[in-house]
């Protein structure tokens, strides 16, 4: 049985955007700017990609 991905998943982007760009800026290379912005934009929008490739995972099969 293949379970359906949670609808709650790509809500998670923005909390996990923010707390990625506040470890970055606290520990990764000083915290720079453009450290934190990459930060943030690659873990915020990580469960909004991993949702969409998982519905169309679930689909397809």
């Amino acid at each position: 049985m293949q379970m359906r991905p949670p609808t709650w998943l790509p809500w998670l982007g923005p909390v996990l955007a923010a707390g990625a760009g506040a470890l970055a800026g606290e520990y990764w290379l000083g915290g720079g700017f453009w450290m934190v912005l990459i930060a943030a934009l690659l873990c915020g929008f990580a469960p909004i990609v991993g949702y969409q490739v998982w519905k169309r995972l679930h689909h397809r099969g």
